[in-house]
């Protein structure tokens, strides 16, 4: 139990870091609430969001905020200002068709603006992806499988008796990958006798430690592995990891996007099928669990796991990043990384082809979704166009006031469900 509070609570700073859907300055709070407590709406109904601007728990009494009311951040449909009575005031917006009315409120006093968001579901179940997928996008990713499957896997496996413990053992491991570069992660293996099934831990954004709580798994029962999306020691000092953020590393969500054979998230999609590869391979796999997991871009990359590699059984994806890349094309937002740039007709074609929705689309084993409402990273119709095309058992954990984090009530499904998918207690 301890185990699982401390992932939890360093995987909900990480992503709260990213964005929160209520900003706060000298104790200043804008708070921005739907009058359905699941926020959610029949298209045509009308959401009153009510406003409440307050100051170390106290209302502010009076003054004037600005809103605006957009397609989930993209296409503004209306704005405009608002008196506080006491400190209150409230707002109203519809949608004829299924997507998210967002609501962004702002209070200056001063030059300090304070900002709040809220958020309104209108049938969201009917969003649909902003793009077709290639007609070759199956023939482009088999010939790229058969690209990696032609490499010899190379395991190295480096143990860690400093990590293990009386439950796993630890190992550094690293993989070969396509272009001469390597799979780079943790592995964790139970003591108690197998085979085990297996679970694979896939990274959120950024250029940091993988961190060894993500391998906890292995304390259950599990075959555990969380890798790194990069060709980059997993245990580095800080100062090296803020070198490669600020070189090599740099904007790496946008490296290479001008064409599909060069874009950076290539060898990172791949690196899930080694890594799938290799827990797949092991005499200790109990040949019938291949659970894949993440939040972020890792919820984007279980959603590309379980679509580019029948092998996954099933799949947990929290705020999935990577998806709808085209989404602003039809007014709403992209998710991140808002992959393509302008009017890149370059961009537009590679972004077809590492859309995490086109993945969806080829999923068929149970999954579970995580969506904040108010989430302006990875917003909530991009989550949705995925989530209503995957084909299996499936299951949203909505929070109508949570932006860029995690739940409590998906974690306590995720804690609950990745065991009972993988047959252990």
């Amino acid at each position: 139990m301890i185990d699982r509070v401390r992932q939890m609570r360093g995987l909900l700073v990480l992503l709260a870091i990213l964005v929160a859907p209520v900003l706060v300055a000298q104790g200043l709070v804008v708070d921005v609430v739907a009058d359905r407590a699941d926020a959610m709406y029949a298209c045509g109904d009308t959401a009153t969001l009510g406003i409440a601007v307050s100051r170390d728990g106290q209302v502010v009494a009076d003054g004037e905020v600005a809103y605006a009311l957009s397609l989930d951040g993209g296409r503004v449909i209306s704005q405009g200002n608002l008196t506080l009575a006491e400190g209150k005031a409230q707002v109203s917006g519809t949608l004829e068709e299924p997507g998210i009315l967002r609501a962004m409120v702002r209070y200056t006093e001063g030059d300090k603006p304070v900002v709040g968001l809220g958020g309104a579901a209108f049938e969201p179940e009917g969003i649909q992806p902003a793009a077709e997928e290639p007609e070759d996008f199956q023939a482009f990713w088999d010939a790229e499988k058969a690209k990696l499957a032609a490499i010899p896997m190379d395991p190295q496996l480096t143990e860690r008796p400093d990590l293990s413990d009386e439950a796993r053992t630890v190992y550094k491991v690293t993989l070969a990958n396509i272009d001469g570069s390597r799979v780079r992660g943790w592995l964790a293996v139970p003591k108690k006798e197998g085979p085990y099934p297996a679970v694979l831990t896939v990274p959120w954004a950024g250029v940091y430690p993988t961190p060894l709580d993500l391998a906890n798994w292995g304390r259950n029962g599990c075959l555990a592995m969380a890798i790194s999306a990069h060709d980059a020691d997993i245990d580095l000092p800080a100062e090296e990891y803020k070198a490669l953020n600020e070189g090599a590393l740099k904007s790496y969500p946008a490296q290479g996007r001008e064409s599909r054979d060069t874009y950076y998230f290539r060898r990172v999609f791949l690196s899930c099928v080694r890594a799938i590869d290799y827990l797949t391979s092991r005499a200790d796999w109990n040949q019938k669990a291949m659970i894949v997991t993440g939040s972020s871009q890792g919820g984007g990359l279980s959603l590309v796991a379980g679509g580019l590699d029948p092998r996954v059984t099933a799949i947990a994806a929290n705020v999935p990043a990577l998806c709808d890349h085209h989404g602003r094309f039809v007014g709403r937002s992209s998710g991140w990384p808002q992959l393509i740039a302008g009017d890149s007709a370059e961009q537009k074609v590679t972004a077809q082809y590492y859309d995490a929705v086109n993945f969806a689309r080829r999923i068929k084993c149970p999954a579970i979704v995580g969506v904040g409402l108010v989430d302006a990273t990875c917003c909530a119709s991009s989550v949705y166009a995925a989530y209503n095309v995957l084909q299996g058992p499936k299951q949203i954990v909505v929070s109508p006031r949570m932006g860029h984090s995690q739940s409590k009530e998906y974690a306590d499904l995720l804690y609950r469900w990745v065991p009972e998918q993988a047959g252990v207690p």
